[in-house]
């Protein structure tokens, strides 16, 4: 017997009982009266009369007996929705948000400051490798590689005249000690003399800021020349010719995530455009994102940027497709109970079904064994099981 059925039945003595409880309360209502009626003061009253005076009292009764009988009531069964289980294709996905950022970049800073005397370049020019950027004052730098310079030229002659006294032996073929240290010394000079040359042109050389990519400058600490830098003043040149979209994912997701998968990508300066990219790179290291959560970035390269249509920074929404099976027999996520528990509709009422899940979605999930094509299962589990039969 179902449990509808019993429900029913249980209605149905309910009210009877109701009925009689009610007719047990009115007989004693009317025998009181009656008693009243016969020995009392106003035994001379009529019925009708006494009942009259004292109608609201015993109103009163009727409607409290009519409310506690309401609020008592069986309640009936709440409606609950179903829906059938289908075949179709189901996408399991992994989502989040990212930004445009160029495959090259590089941050240029002088190693010493000093006071810039050149900029040849402002944000958004467009630069070839080689080019000079900016350049500081060498004067100081030039009068010290001339005195270098004017030092070896001292030590060099020294070094000659040296060999010459000593028969233009080397260290090795001295005669002596004495021989193999005045020349040992001799060459010590020599080389550090040239070191100090070296050093100064390096230094020189160093004064001058230049581009090691081809691409765009698009960040400057600077807009003028004729001022004091410091080591920390950046120059920031990307490539536009090859961009790619970064996006975090949760260390909970990364696991199903490979090089090679569908990435659909959607930004916000172009809404109504759907980008179909592919995972390129995945992070071996994690990082700590902004509310303190474990992710990994995701890398996957645009095929072209003609006219330079994306740019770095903007924003957008990705979305990678991790899993796909076709011909599956699907149901809604929420109904499933305790992920591997459905009701399952029979007749009047439900009942409580085990079964194998796999691919998920947001709101969908393959059901592996359990269930038939056509099977009727509750979207509100919970209502579901103060209905279920009992056979």
């Amino acid at each position: 017997m179902v449990r509808s059925e019993l429900q029913a039945r249980h209605l149905a003595l309910y009210q009877r009982n109701l009925l009689n409880s009610m007719k047990i309360a009115l007989s004693y209502s009317l025998k009181v009266l009656y008693n009243k009626l016969v020995f009392t003061r106003f035994k001379q009253s009529t019925f009708v009369g006494y009942f009259m005076r004292h109608k609201w009292v015993y109103l009163g009764i009727i409607l409290v007996v009519l409310v506690v009988g309401f609020l008592l009531r069986p309640k009936p069964p709440v409606s609950v929705p179903t829906q059938k289980v289908t075949r179709g294709q189901i996408t399991q996905s992994v989502s989040g948000s990212g930004t445009v950022n160029s495959d090259t970049l590089v941050n240029l800073s002088f190693q010493l400051g000093g006071k810039l005397v050149y900029l040849g370049v402002k944000q958004g020019d467009s630069v070839i490798q080689g080019q000079t950027i900016a350049v500081l004052d060498q004067q100081t730098m030039q009068k010290n590689l001339e005195n270098a310079l004017r030092d070896y030229s001292i030590q060099r002659n020294k070094f000659d005249q040296t060999l010459a006294d000593n028969g233009n032996r080397t260290a090795s073929t001295a005669l002596n000690d004495d021989m193999k240290r005045i020349l040992e010394e001799n060459q010590y000079d020599l080389d550090k003399a040239i070191i100090s040359v070296q050093l100064q042109d390096l230094a020189k050389q160093q004064s001058i800021l230049t581009s090691p990519i081809n691409g765009i400058i698009i960040h400057e600490d600077v807009e003028t020349a004729g001022i004091n830098i410091l080591p920390s003043t950046i120059f920031t040149v990307a490539d536009p010719d090859h961009v790619l979209f970064k996006m975090d994912v949760d260390e909970a997701d990364i696991a199903n995530v490979r090089v090679g998968q569908p990435m659909h990508v959607t930004l916000d300066a172009y809404p109504e455009k759907t980008i179909l990219l592919s995972v390129d790179k995945i992070d071996f290291a994690s990082h700590s994102t902004s509310t303190g959560g474990t992710a990994y970035t995701v890398q996957a390269d645009f095929p072209d940027n003609l006219n330079y249509r994306y740019r770095i920074g903007m924003n957008g929404n990705a979305e990678i497709t991790t899993n796909q099976k076709n011909n599956v027999l699907i149901i809604p996520l929420a109904s499933l109970v305790q992920n591997h528990f459905v009701y399952v509709k029979a007749g009047t009422g439900f009942i409580k079904k085990s079964i194998t899940t796999g691919v998920s979605s947001d709101t969908e999930i393959e059901v592996i064994a359990g269930l038939n094509l056509g099977d009727e299962v509750a979207l509100q589990p919970t209502e579901a099981a103060k209905q279920v039969v009992k056979k």
